[in-house]
């Protein structure tokens, strides 16, 4: 349990799936113990019919061995119907197992509660366990499963031997058939007072489960920070990232066909390819500084470059790069893109 005063916040996702991944599991032993006894006592009632018929079957066969014993088929006869019998129901024992799991915590394998710990080995965590809430309600509870066996046995075995004298003068099966029911309602009876300590176990172990996993805040800081990244980390890719795009971005401006610039505060570049484009494209745009550098590339590399301020602006605000132009500029940019193209004799 979190012992730790500085521990009060709630455990964050990544803090349970981290639990998780180290097999620590919202998990009641109970639980399982409760169904498997319910789901046993309910399936032996339509089991039961079943075995009781092969049972008889292989008495008659016993008893027909001791004029003719054959020794090898006695084997095999007797290795089918205890595989018949038996086997079934521990496929259900184990199936029922399972899937009470489960039903607690989904699917999960993991080899990582087996690693032995060192901190198991300290005696004053030892003395701490000890007299530990969690110590307290396991004797609780099993003085509790105590009281339950210890009843239900009692009135269990009082009924079955009231029926005892009556035994005597029914056939060994017949025998067998009413310790058979016996058995299965005292299996259910079981079952159905488990229900209450398995539920009763279940909602202590999520409250030491949300126990354990509780968390400072200092804790929850460092969480975010692993997750966000630290903050000159994060500043320098985001430099690096910006980088990259100017980079690619000052590559695209020789291919332009015309720089509309504020002259200095805004620049944008567009291409345009006749049969290929339905309107002009930015290809590049930037301010101030950046505007000045899209200005020296676009004159270093015989790109035309047009002043009108009102039009640089518009296209800078309106559009990003990769979009084509609105429609409410195209007569605009045309203009420019036709005394471009006479002056270049197109």
């Amino acid at each position: 349990m979190a012992k730790d005063p500085s521990k009060t916040e709630k455990a964050t996702p990544r803090r349970r799936q981290k639990a998780r991944e180290e097999g620590q599991v919202l998990k009641s032993q109970d639980v399982p113990v409760a169904v498997s006894l319910i789901v046993i006592s309910l399936s032996l009632i339509f089991y039961l019919p079943f075995t009781f018929r092969k049972l008889k079957e292989y008495f008659y066969y016993v008893f027909s061995q001791f004029t003719s014993p054959n020794i090898s088929m006695f084997i095999l006869t007797s290795s089918y119907v205890f595989l018949v019998l038996v086997v079934p129901i521990f496929i259900l024992l184990f199936l029922t197992g399972i899937l009470a799991n489960v039903m607690q915590f989904g699917f999960l394998l993991t080899f990582k509660p087996l690693v032995p710990k060192l901190s198991n080995l300290n005696p004053v965590s030892g003395i701490r366990r000890i007299f530990s809430i969690k110590t307290a309600f396991e004797t609780v509870k099993g003085s509790l499963k105590l009281l339950v066996a210890f009843v239900v046995g009692y009135y269990a075995v009082k009924y079955v031997l009231s029926g005892f004298n009556s035994l005597s003068f029914i056939p060994f099966y017949k025998e067998l058939e009413f310790l058979g029911k016996n058995s299965i309602l005292i299996f259910f009876t079981f079952g159905l007072l488990s229900v209450p300590i398995a539920g009763i176990d279940y909602l202590f172990r999520r409250w030491e489960y949300e126990e354990n996993l509780k968390m400072s805040k200092q804790e929850i800081k460092e969480e975010r920070k692993q997750q966000e990244g630290h903050p000159l980390i994060k500043s320098a890719i985001r430099r690096r990232q910006r980088e990259i795009a100017m980079k690619r971005m000052m590559a695209e401006v020789p291919k332009a066909d015309v720089v509309i610039t504020n002259p200095t505060h805004y620049a944008v570049a567009l291409k345009y390819e006749r049969g290929k484009m339905h309107a002009p494209k930015v290809i590049a745009k930037g301010m101030d500084s950046v505007a000045l550098k899209i200005r020296e590339v676009a004159i270093e590399n015989g790109v035309p470059v047009e002043e009108n301020p009102e039009l640089a602006r518009t296209l800078y605000e309106s559009c990003e790069i990769g979009d084509y132009i609105p429609e409410e500029l195209y007569r605009a940019v045309a203009r420019i893109l036709a005394k471009i193209y006479r002056r270049k004799g197109l």
